[in-house]
This record gives structure tokens, C-alpha cells and sequence, in this order.
């Protein structure tokens, strides 16, 4: 057998059977070329539906996720309305649960505050400040405190402090003394408390 014969031996099957041997078949279908195309056609695309935000969970409780501020130092707290004064006072009314809005009236270098005696057994004086918002480097000025004594069991009463800086911004705060209920000596505690207040 010739050289040439055995080429064509050899190339023959190739030549018969066409591309779909080679995975060359462009219509897709039978023989090895649909097998191939099946192995790659790999798994579907998932399909995930949009979110949509909800709001933010609320306590069933109904107390409120954040500390309830007390009465403590000189830091400006929110003030509420000053109670309705009352013909009668009750035994025991010195409470410190909250601070009330103090009234003050400012001049040059004084001020003078106004307030509602709630009254109670136990009430011994009342103390007024003023705490200045124009800070300096250092120590700051104290004005002090000016003791109030009550002279009656309930109803309005009004205190001038002095030593104030004109053109300056204070807030004033009302402390009342009260007898402890247990043992001996005094206990202080804030009643009222002003917004900034600005001398002339």
C-alpha cells in the first residue's frame, strides 16, 4: 500500500462522521455537541424580590430605652411649667423628683428670682446660685448662695442675688434644705432651674 493510501486511512473516519466529532456542530443537536452544550449550560440565575425597610422595633413595656435624667450638678436641664399654687399645703410636699421652671427678672449686676413655696414639715430653707455660662480658662467665679428662710407655710416668694458680670449669660438654680426622714442632718436638693438668662 502506498504512502498516499494510508492518509486517507487515517483521515477517513474523520472526514465521515464531520465536526460533531470535534464538538464543532453549530446546530446544537445530537452526538457529542449536544452533550457538551448541556454540561455548560450550568444552573438557572436565583431571582431575589427587593426588601422594603420596616421601622424600628418599640418597647411594649411602655418605659421609655433611655435613663431618665435626675437632678444632679449644675448642668442645664429641660424645665417644666411652675405648679398652680394652692390655699393649703400639704404635709409633706418637698419633693425632688423634678425641677420646675425658675422665673428671674436680671438687671446690671443682680437678678432676682421668683418662685412657688410648696411648703412641707420638713422644709428648713431654700439656697439660690447663679451659674455662669460665659466660660473662661481657669477657675471660674462663684457668686455663692443666698439663703431664703420661709416665712410662711406656702405661696410666692422671690430672692435677689448680687455679684453678677454684666452682659453675661446665667442660669440660676433653686435648692431647697429639707430635715432627712431618718436620721440626722439635712439633705439639698434642686427645685428649680432657669433657661440662660443675660444680665445688661
Amino acid at each position: 500500500m502506498g504512502q498516499r493510501n494510508r492518509w486517507l486511512l487515517l483521515f477517513a473516519p474523520l472526514v465521515l462522521t464531520g465536526c460533531g466529532v470535534l464538538g464543532g456542530d453549530s446546530s446544537g443537536s445530537g452526538g457529542a455537541g449536544a452533550a457538551t452544550g448541556t454540561a455548560n449550560a450550568g444552573t438557572p440565575w436565583t431571582v431575589v424580590a427587593r426588601g422594603s425597610a420596616t421601622p424600628s422595633p418599640t418597647p411594649s413595656s411602655g418605659v421609655p430605652p433611655y435613663p431618665v435624667p435626675t437632678a444632679t450638678g449644675f448642668l442645664p436641664l429641660k424645665t417644666t411649667a411652675a405648679p398652680t399654687p394652692s390655699p393649703t399645703c400639704a404635709p409633706d410636699t418637698v419633693h425632688f423628683s423634678r425641677i420646675q421652671a425658675l422665673d428671674v427678672v436680671a438687671g446690671t449686676t443682680t437678678a432676682t428670682a421668683s418662685w412657688y413655696n410648696v411648703g412641707g414639715y420638713n422644709l428648713v430653707e431654700y439656697r439660690l446660685t447663679a451659674i455662669s455660662q460665659d466660660l473662661k480658662t481657669g477657675r471660674q467665679r462663684d457668686v455663692g448662695w443666698v439663703k431664703v428662710t420661709p416665712k410662711q407655710a406656702c405661696g410666692p416668694m422671690a430672692a435677689t442675688i448680687g455679684k453678677l458680670d454684666r452682659r453675661t449669660g446665667y442660669i440660676f438654680s433653686l435648692d431647697a434644705v429639707v430635715t432627712r426622714r431618718s436620721g440626722n442632718g439635712t439633705h439639698a436638693g434642686t427645685l428649680y432651674r432657669s433657661a440662660v438668662i443675660y444680665t445688661r
